[in-house]
């Protein structure tokens, strides 16, 4: 039954994302409890936005394509050769732009070795997009649990023992180990790796080329005001912000929870012409994120202080107000995140592209001015505005996309 199906996928879609999540959160902790002060956090968090924006190159974001890929229109070592290239070239822009870059030595080494850990990552993921299209998320869930403990256990050994290069470097060869040792066991299970031509591959990357770029400017959007932090205020600026508005990583979190598993019934709805079914989930899944933004906005606002005393110390309490303007950002980011998946969904790529690229002119516009006139907040500022119109012109592209593709649920297209 399918209901099963979703019910199983779901609940090891939940566990896994939940335990990874905690353990990334618990990471962001013990950095700054075993460091003393927030400069390790702050050269943890520049490699965090330097690597997600090239992780999405890696990741090539075509895992909704993969798994929506119902008319087989590219064999599994298609889809594997792919990411091969696209995490190579992640790494090798990543070691021309931090030699570019005015870093530290130090910096450019935790760069480097914390984008080598991403593109394991982001490599992995089509292993996940296999295991999902076969109803097999428990494998899935399985290995983030094993990566989040990984990834855990070492930050807070290995910072305790020596520094923060040494547990980036510890992190990256046991997620290899993983990768190696488990994913790759069970996927074989699954798939049967034929033969492939160069020119389907190429083929694959180009038409997944848009989605691709959708993803890379709408985390372009949340990474750049966060990177001039450091540019502007400093290492330590950058911390005390990202400790500041931890907390707010559960509302993409409980977003990710919701939508992820509801890929395989968009790609269903649409399969079976049922422009019912697809409306209801969208909406659903809408309002269930806009609320939860709203609820963890409100209880920013009241606890946030408390909270952060709990998790960080006292030094961090001046900051609190950080919470409330972030939850807002993190709402609209997941809220882009998801129309990104139904864009995909529906095939509307030049849709999704041309609204995440008004987004993107915003951020570039006004992001350098607002972190001079409003210190770290500038940043949330830049993230609110940005995200909100571009959550608006999706709204009304998709209310465009299905008044005028009526073809969409009846064949004809």
């Amino acid at each position: 039954m399918i209901n099963e199906k979703v019910v199983k996928n779901t609940v090891w879609n939940s566990v896994g994302f939940i335990g990874y999540f905690a353990c990334q959160w618990l990471v962001s902790i013990v950095v700054v409890r075993l460091s003393g002060d927030y400069t390790n956090a702050g050269n943890l968090a520049l490699a965090m936005n330097i690597s997600n924006i090239l992780f999405v190159l890696g990741a090539y974001n075509n895992r909704y394509f993969q798994v929506s890929d119902i008319k087989g229109e590219y064999n599994d070592s298609e889809y594997l050769v792919s990411r091969i290239l696209t995490c190579a070239a992640a790494v090798l822009i990543c070691v021309v732009f931090v030699f570019i870059e005015d870093f530290s030595s130090n910096q450019r080494a935790i760069i480097l070795c914390y984008m080598v850990f991403r593109a394991n990552e982001a490599f992995v993921d089509v292993l996940y997009g296999y295991e999902q299209k076969n109803w097999r998320m428990d494998y899935i869930g399985i290995s983030m649990i094993l990566r989040g403990v990984a990834m855990l256990a070492a930050f807070a050994l290995l910072i305790w023992l020596y520094n923060l290069l040494t547990a980036v470097i510890g992190v990256t060869v046991l997620t290899f180990l993983i990768l190696f040792l488990f994913d790759f066991q069970k996927a074989k299970k699954l798939v049967q790796f034929t033969s492939y031509t160069i020119k389907k591959v190429f083929s694959l990357l180009k038409r997944c080329f848009p989605l691709m770029l959708v993803l890379l400017i709408s985390t372009i959007i949340v990474s750049y005001a966060r990177y001039l932090i450091e540019r502007i205020h400093g290492t330590e600026a950058l911390g005390i912000y990202t400790a500041a508005i931890n907390p707010t990583m559960l509302i993409q979190v409980s977003a990710s929870l919701m939508f992820a598993p509801l890929i395989n019934l968009l790609a269903e709805s649409l399969k079976e012409f049922n422009k019912k079914k697809f409306l209801k989930i969208f909406l659903i899944t809408f309002t269930a994120i806009t609320g939860i933004t709203v609820i963890f906005t409100a209880g920013s606002y009241i606890l946030g202080e408390w909270i952060l005393n709990i998790l960080f110390g006292e030094t961090i309490i001046p900051y609190a107000y950080l919470m409330t303007g972030a939850s807002v950002a993190a709402g609209l980011t997941s809220l882009m995140w998801f129309m990104n998946v139904v864009f995909s969904a529906v095939r509307d790529i030049k849709g999704i592209f041309a609204c995440n690229l008004i987004g993107m002119i915003i951020c570039f516009t006004v992001s350098e001015k607002f972190l001079t006139v409003y210190g770290i907040e500038g940043a949330n500022y830049v993230m609110m505005i940005s995200q909100g119109v571009a959550v608006f012109c999706v709204l009304v592209r998709l209310f465009w996309v299905l008044k005028r593709k009526s073809g969409l649920f009846t064949g004809e297209l």
